[in-house]
């Protein structure tokens, strides 16, 4: 009885435990300065945590803007920290965060030729409340609409069950989409509408006798880092979230930095979208992936300068995937004195020795192996 106590007992740590994290955003629409609520439950240490707001709103072209997460309660710690932030549309774009020990950290830089600000920036992202997180700027001349996002994700330490809340400020009207990711997989995804949205159709002359407006040209939303790009005609409300990688790759490849999630989940593109990664080198050898049931799978791409593309049509997570180069054989010489009637070449002989296998995966079967071997053992 005690034997098959200690066998269950081993054979339960053998087997890693499944987080079951239950992630709920409320509510649909707020006024602006009110507040939205993330209450999140069994959420377990050492879970990859992502947290994400973007904001789009009407802007007038030319006229500055701020979009506010203010008293931002985040009720655990996210180590090995990282807080991402971007926006599109603007001439120049600014940062700053009030900390919960009082600190403040702040910084802005132009846009680059397309119009977009990013910048990443490592933190041991601690528990409390933040004052305020601000993403402020200038809009382009020629802009009406500006994107902005701020992510913060890290390993997480801290209580199981908690409810991280924030007040937006800044806009009148538009839309906060709120995602989280956990172990690289979409918990939730949320678009609340701040305000009441603008009335369609503006100060123009109407419908002029029943002509239809042109279909609208393709647009792309990159994410926050510039590596990953979505670009297609139907792309109202989709981002890219830099997400901790989680999952099994592929025998043969190695991932090549991070990885990223189309958002929101249940989102769909018709026609499909055209998903772009930075290679790591021209001449690479590389694929994109997509995580599905804990693995990543290969999908069709195709390499095109410095990028690699697949369509998508379809949410998801998606990660660059480069060939890993095979590992040659180590080749042993035995150098033995030559006799009179053998050449140096004759008196040299080399030895192959194959690289051994590794260890590390056979460590639970031969511990359930060395087990099984004491109870017999004991029978005898």
């Amino acid at each position: 009885m005690v034997r098959s106590g200690v066998f269950l007992l081993l054979l339960a740590l053998l087997i890693p435990a499944a987080a079951a994290a239950t992630i709920t955003i409320t509510p649909a629409s707020i006024d602006p300065g009110d507040t939205v609520t993330v209450d999140v439950q069994n959420l377990p240490d050492g879970a990859a945590f992502s947290f994400g707001i973007r904001g789009e709103f009407d802007v007038n072209p030319g006229d500055t803007f701020a979009f506010t997460a203010r008293d931002l309660v985040l009720p655990f710690s996210l180590g090995s920290g990282e807080v991402s932030a971007y926006s599109r549309g603007t001439e120049w774009t600014g940062l700053s965060v009030q900390m919960p020990d009082g600190a403040s950290a702040s910084l802005s830089n132009s846009a680059d030729a397309n119009g977009e600000f990013r910048t990443t920036q490592n933190y041991n992202i601690s528990s409390g409340t933040y004052s305020a997180i601000t993403l402020d700027g200038r809009a382009a001349p020629a802009t009406e609409r500006v994107v902005t996002e701020v992510t913060m994700q890290g390993v997480k330490t801290g209580p199981d069950d908690g409810r991280i809340s924030f007040a937006i400020d800044g806009i009148t009207h538009g839309t906060a989409t709120v995602t989280v990711y956990v172990d690289g997989r979409e918990a939730l995804s949320r678009a609340v509408t701040i305000g009441s949205s603008p009335g369609s159709g503006g100060s123009g002359s109407g419908n002029g006798g029943g002509t239809s407006a042109p279909a609208p040209g393709p647009a792309t939303t990159t994410s926050a880092d510039g590596k990953a790009s979505l670009t297609g005609t139907d792309l109202e409300g989709a981002g890219l979230l830099g997400i901790t990688l989680q999952g099994t790759v592929p025998t043969g490849w190695s991932v090549s930095g991070k990885a990223y999630a189309v958002t929101p989940e249940g989102r769909e593109f018709s026609p499909a979208a055209v998903l772009s990664f930075r290679l790591p080198s021209v001449n690479a050898t590389a694929t994109l992936a997509r995580y599905e049931n804990g693995a990543w799978t290969p999908v069709p791409s195709k390499v095109e300068g410095d990028r690699i593309t697949a369509p998508v049509s379809r949410s998801g997570s998606y990660v660059l995937l480069v060939a890993t180069p095979a590992v040659e054989p180590t080749a042993t010489a035995t150098v033995t004195a030559a006799s009179p009637t053998q050449t140096a070449t004759q008196a040299t002989s080399a030895t192959t020795t194959p690289t051994a296998a590794p260890v590390a995966p056979l460590l639970p079967v031969a511990a359930l192996a060395i087990l099984m071997l004491l109870g017999w053992k004991r029978k005898v």
